[in-house]
């Protein structure tokens, strides 16, 4: 009797082992990503805001800080630096990235159709670069300058036919009050900023006159890409299904672009992503795609064929 208690006993204890064995196998410590954004939060940055508020990042086992950029913050220092693990670029800090031999790769490209646009009030008659002509137009700094230059250019204007004036980022009263006839910002800032004011305005995009290029660039180093693909990709899909539910949910996306942008209301930041939306979804492509002659064209005189700064292994249809 005892020796069949015994055997009993043994093959509680063996049923025991196996279930523990057999169960479900613990989670491992998420990993622990910084993302350094290249300006101060606003609805540019939605997809990454969403993804991580509807626990996209969560679902890779993925535990995101998001790091505010701004004036004074050099994004292409602090991913080099390895202060942070990716970080959004402009095409101008990929460039200057480039130039300096230094070998960050651009994983998406946020927008096909770069945010950076001309306005002028919609009774003003301008609708596209020839209108400019005689014109005066706001000039806030040389990169604008030479972004007004090119654009004329490229429609066959010689700059010197319109009024350039000085003024400051944040006179955008003179435009109201009818001292410039054309102002420069960005499509979800200055230009809804002008509506929610009461005035109609009438865009013209650098960009739909070759001038310009991908902007919202998500990039890392290639260290970290070659050491960590595996993190890369995981961050990437939580990344590209928080962009396509900002998409498909602006007004919701809005709501969570306020919790970071508290200064701005409601009603400007969903404005702002419809503004967005036809940028980052032109219906060519993948959302994030990078075509390789777009790229070569913009980034020509830096372009390396052996490191070409981008590559498309993890956005779906490219």
């Amino acid at each position: 009797m005892l020796r069949s208690f015994q055997g009993f006993a043994i093959v509680l204890m063996l049923a025991s082992v196996l279930l523990v064995a057999c169960g479900p196998t613990p989670t491992p410590e998420p990993d622990q990503v910084t993302l350094q954004l290249n300006w101060y939060h606003e609805a540019e940055f939605a997809g990454y805001y969403v993804a991580e508020a509807q626990g996209f990042y969560a679902d890779e086992n993925i535990a995101l800080t998001i790091r505010e950029g701004g004036l004074d913050v050099d994004v292409v220092q602090a991913l080099l630096g390895r202060e942070v693990d990716i970080s959004v670029f402009g095409s101008a800090e990929q460039r200057k990235a480039m130039e300096e031999g230094n070998q960050t790769v651009a994983l998406m490209a946020a927008f096909q159709i770069s945010p950076r646009v001309l306005f002028a009030l919609a009774d003003s008659g301008i609708q596209k670069p020839q209108d400019l002509v005689g014109r005066r137009v706001a000039i806030k700094s040389e990169g604008w300058r030479q972004t007004i230059h090119e654009t004329l250019a490229n429609v066959g204007v010689d700059p010197a036919e319109i009024v350039e004036v000085e003024v400051k980022s944040d006179a955008i009263q003179m435009l109201y009050d009818g001292d410039v006839d054309v102002w420069t910002g960005y499509v979800h800032d200055e230009p809804v900023e002008t509506q929610l004011a009461g005035y109609d305005v009438n865009l013209i995009f650098p960009g739909d006159y070759g001038v310009g290029a991908y902007e919202g660039l998500l990039c890392v180093s290639q260290e970290t890409l070659e050491q960590n693909s595996d993190l890369v990709a995981r961050f990437m899909r939580a990344t590209l299904r928080g962009w396509q539910y900002a998409i498909e949910h602006p007004d919701e996306a809005a709501e969570v672009i306020a919790k970071w942008d508290p200064d701005h209301s409601l009603e400007f930041h969903q404005l702002a992503m419809r503004a967005l939306i036809p940028l980052v979804d032109t219906g060519e492509g993948a959302i994030g795609s990078i075509k390789a002659d777009q790229w070569q064209r913009v980034f020509a005189d830096v372009y390396d064929p052996e490191h070409p700064g981008y590559t498309m292994q993890f956005v779906k249809g490219e």
